[in-house]
């Protein structure tokens, strides 16, 4: 578990319900060439319980984050907004605070910041708005969402509002958890890529370090596919539309492989408990397939027949 020391205050949940704050989900869109079109933002299949892993869609099919610009936008709600001002707030009285949200894609090696609407003290408004735009060729695979509140200006500082935040640009706060934002692929439970390579027909790669804290995304788990092997062209169902019974068997066989790497390290459990288990993590993901497959995790027998037995009792797949 990770340790936060905030030497300054900040807003804490218990502030967020003071405030009343409510925020809309993010809005996506972009520029066709002749006109806006707005894009879908959906739970990531299997992850629908997560609620901050997200799929964009295209109903057009059209958009591609390597030829479209990518516009975003967020509308946040604060009742009362004058109680992050003064000695028991986050900044001085005379402070201004503005409403960002900030982006970042570890694939592409980008990030950055859109500042919003801002507001003081005595701001009668209550509902702020952030957007931004990425241009396009910038987002690859999946980029990642917060919203914050930060200080705009500092104002003058009264004596009993010297231990607030006096610097302009630092971060006083987040509004609601990180949100993955995935750009490829079609909102599989998997992240799941193809390669030129000699070797077997697929392959699983678990590289993460904490199963209860590591996020459950590609750099720690993943599904290769071999282009090469003789048998790919056997993954894909003929109307492209079910999944194939090998792409089941993969599937399958790479849940039980994560389950048993897991289980090495932490007993099933507690993982089933949800003992110190983060949000988004490898831990969640494979509570979610013990729980949503009714897996019997008595033996590495029993896990694999339950799984391919619900599975089977699936429709539409789980990719």
């Amino acid at each position: 578990m990770k340790a936060v020391v905030n030497l300054l205050p900040v807003v804490t949940e218990e502030l967020l319900l003071k405030l009343g704050h409510q925020g809309t989900d993010y809005e996506f869109e972009y520029d066709s060439g002749f006109r806006t079109i707005p894009l879908i933002s959906e739970p990531v299949s299997g992850q629908e319980h997560l609620q901050n892993s997200l799929f964009l869609k295209d109903e057009l099919e059209t958009w591609s984050s390597t030829t479209h610009n990518l516009r975003i936008k967020k509308t946040i709600f604060l009742q009362n907004p004058s109680l992050l001002f003064g000695p028991n707030g986050v900044a001085g009285k005379e402070a201004e605070i503005g409403v960002a949200f900030m982006w970042a894609s570890k694939q592409a090696n980008q990030r950055g910041i859109f500042r919003g609407e801002s507001f003081r003290y005595d701001t009668v408004q209550q509902e702020f708005t952030v957007m931004g735009e990425i241009p396009k060729g910038v987002l690859r695979d999946r980029f990642h969402l917060n919203t914050v509140l930060y200080l705009k200006k500092v104002g003058t500082i009264k004596e009993e509002e010297r231990h607030l935040a006096q610097k302009s640009g630092i971060i006083l706060g987040y509004l609601g958890n990180e949100v993955t934002i995935h750009i490829k692929g079609s909102g599989s439970i998997f992240p799941i890529f193809s390669l030129r390579e000699d070797g077997p027909l697929w392959r699983v790669e678990c590289n993460w370090d904490d199963v209860r804290s590591d996020s459950f995304d590609d750099e720690n788990v993943r599904i290769i596919l071999n282009e090469n092997h003789p048998n790919y062209n056997l993954i894909e169902s003929a109307d492209r539309k079910q999944i194939s019974p090998l792409m089941k068997e993969i599937i399958a066989s790479a849940i039980q492989i994560i389950i048993e790497k897991a289980k090495a390290e932490v007993s099933l459990q507690e993982i089933v408990e949800g003992r110190d288990i983060e949000r988004g993590s490898v831990g969640m993901a494979i509570q979610y397939f013990i729980q949503a497959f009714n897996l019997d995790i008595s033996s590495p027998e029993s896990i694999a027949y339950s799984l391919r037995a619900q599975l089977d009792r699936k429709t539409g797949g789980i990719v």
